[in-house]
């Protein structure tokens, strides 16, 4: 599931102020209000359209696939699939979508799907908290959010600008609540050309039956071995597997 439609970014954005946060953080805290306390961030997200081709890869790989972009990449889409019990059917997911990590809320924490034409009482942010009410069987989920940056969009599934502890297993151990075992997500920004190879590759390993941690080892061997630029460790050290 990827490449959500969101609302259109124009001029630079004013990022939430402290007290933005307080009320946020009273309105989760004190009234389990998650889309006020949203609301009252009021963080916009830029359209992904280099996501499309990462998609399109994993389509090719895996040809039994399902996949969800643009306007099927909502949270009303992943509420339906889950109440009528498909998720628990896939092994591997992928979402390819914003990340959000908040320090100062962690609770708010979360996978930003579709931004545009959602219902009431959906506001596109799938929380760790809420990722409890899942019912989940896969053995693997990749998280490839993308930061927000003033220049060109830039892979980070650490899920938003500041990497903390609380905030980067927020996400999953919340989904190994939901029934997943294994969460891949990345520490810094990896540019979109970069993450697609990277992520083909990986798992062209996993269907010709390599192991997670093999694959992943391997991935990043190969891209060591590439020489040049690629091997910086910035270009293949970020991605990281939690899991058991």
């Amino acid at each position: 599931m990827g490449a959500p439609i969101y609302e259109s970014v124009a001029a630079a954005q004013k990022p939430p102020t402290e007290t933005d946060f307080k009320m946020a953080e009273l309105m989760v805290r004190g009234e389990g209000d998650y889309v006020r306390a949203f609301r009252q961030l009021d963080i916009k997200w830029k359209t992904l359209p280099g996501t499309l081709q990462e998609l399109e890869q994993l389509g090719k790989l895996f040809k039994n696939s399902q996949i969800y972009k643009k306007a099927e990449a909502t949270e009303s889409q992943l509420q339906s699939l889950n109440q009528q019990g498909v998720l628990a059917n896939y092994r591997y997911i992928v979402f390819s979508a914003h990340g959000y990590l908040s320090p100062q809320v962690p609770e708010l924490s979360s996978i930003v799907l579709g931004q545009i034409n959602n219902p009431a009482g959906i506001d596109g942010y799938v929380t760790a908290g809420e990722w409890a009410g899942y019912n989940l069987k896969s053995d693997l989920m990749v998280l490839l959010g993308v930061k927000r940056s003033n220049g060109a969009e830039l892979r980070s599934t650490g899920l938003g600008e500041v990497v903390g502890g609380e905030g980067v297993m927020g996400l999953p151990y919340a989904l190994y609540v939901a029934g997943n075992k294994n969460t891949i997500l990345t520490l810094w920004s990896i540019s979109d050309e970069v993450t697609t190879a990277f992520v083909t590759s990986f798992f062209a390993k996993l269907k010709a039956g390599v192991g997670q941690v093999e694959a992943l080892t391997a991935t990043k061997r190969e891209f060591l071995n590439k020489g040049g630029k690629y091997a910086n460790p910035v270009y293949w050290a970020a991605f990281v597997l939690y899991g058991v």
